[in-house]
């Protein structure tokens, strides 16, 4: 099997529970996971949040009091003296201060369950995406709280890389969750005078231009199926794109919580496939040979609850990869998959997170925290 995963540029549209902040800039050698912190923490006035010093906070004075001063007083030498005491006491202080749970420096402005919700408890990276998962991203893992970005990105690229058998045969790619961000901004792109006297071909450019350049690392006709996660007002919902530029190009939608009204997943579908035809047309300068077709399986299970729709899409995810239907067009769900079920899925992705991080062990208040155990001695953070 022959796995890839788009690659998320540094964007500068935020998703939801993501934090926007005109003063704080980001090094341009870190990729910016949406939805979580920066992997090394913030810069700001040559300065590391995480309570590192930046290059500009190294230099000291003390070599140039030196080169404008030739002589020194008995006192002079003893006021360094008491100085370097000082800081030999602030140093000591530090290291008490250093978090013996995360082996990570805690800084005096930073002590509080914020700072211990920014600590990384994984970084991975697939074939063009890294992700790095923080324990604000795991707490998501915990019973009637919503999935994030981050968590739905890290486990359908771990079921590409790490659950699908190599003998499946099949290509399979994932984009993250910030595609589906951009794209949906694309529907109402024409609004303006100037925009109505483009031609078609413009107004095309003006809407996925840029688009196409987010997936332009790798080429959408290699792959069986593209699996792009869709969150619309906080709802997660799922588009697989199969067999893309062929006679049997299919776009299935799973959604856990359908209404009468159907509109919405038919609108998706017909977005998707705009795109599609665009970067098809703009690869090969011919027209998309064959139409997209959606799809909407028949009896699919229903959330019976308003926060687990990112459970049920990573389910959904696992179970269509593992074992796509052969005829997509009468697509029975409940016959396809009769034993489908979540009720583990939460337990599942934590231990999913917790057997790929090399410091599991520490994270054990935080899983029986999690999960509603009696912990002796909970962290003091947590």
């Amino acid at each position: 099997m022959e796995v890839s995963t788009s690659y998320c540029t540094p964007a500068v549209n935020f998703k939801y529970g993501s934090f926007q902040d005109s003063d704080v800039s980001m090094r341009e050698d870190e990729l910016f996971r949406m939805g979580s912190y920066n992997s090394q923490g913030y810069y700001v006035e040559g300065t590391h949040l995480d309570g590192s010093i930046g290059e500009e906070d190294e230099t000291s004075s003390g070599s140039n009091d030196q080169d404008q001063q030739m002589d020194f007083e008995e006192d002079d030498f003893d006021a360094e003296s008491s100085m370097t005491e000082d800081l030999a006491d602030e140093e000591e202080e530090d290291e008490e201060d250093n978090d013996e749970w995360t082996n990570q420096k805690r800084p005096e402005n930073q002590n509080s369950v914020a700072y211990y919700a920014a600590m990384e408890m994984l970084r991975i990276r697939f074939p063009f995406q890294s992700i790095a998962i923080r324990i604000s991203d795991f707490c998501c893992l915990q019973e009637k709280d919503l999935l994030n970005d981050t968590m739905i990105d890290f486990y359908l690229n771990h079921i590409v890389e790490h659950v699908l058998p190599d003998s499946s045969g099949s290509k399979v790619t994932v984009l993250p969750s910030l595609f589906w961000h951009n794209l949906s901004l694309r529907q109402h792109a024409f609004d303006s005078e100037d925009e109505k006297m483009m031609s078609d071909e413009q107004k095309m450019d003006l809407k996925f231009g840029d688009l196409h350049d987010f997936v332009a690392d790798f080429d959408l006709q290699d792959f069986d199926y593209i699996v792009v996660p869709v969150n619309e007002w906080e709802h997660w919902s799922l588009a697989v794109i199969c067999h893309p530029f062929t006679s049997k190009a299919r776009t299935v939608i799973f959604d856990s919580q359908l209404t009468a009204d159907l509109n919405n997943l038919q609108n998706m579908a017909t977005l998707i496939e705009s795109f599609m035809k665009y970067s098809y047309e703009k690869r090969t300068g011919s027209v998309m040979p064959y139409p997209l077709q959606c799809v909407l399986p028949q009896r699919m299970p229903q959330q019976t609850n308003n926060f687990d729709c990112g459970i049920f899409i990573a389910e959904f995810a696992r179970r269509f990869l593992l074992s796509p239907p052969k005829d997509l067009d009468n697509f029975d769900f409940a016959r396809e998959y009769p034993d489908f079920n979540t009720t583990t899925k939460r337990a599942e992705m934590q231990r999913v997170v917790l057997s790929l991080s090399t410091n599991r062990a520490r994270w054990r208040p935080l899983v029986e925290l999690l999960n509603g155990y009696n912990t002796a001695a909970p962290h003091r953070a947590l």
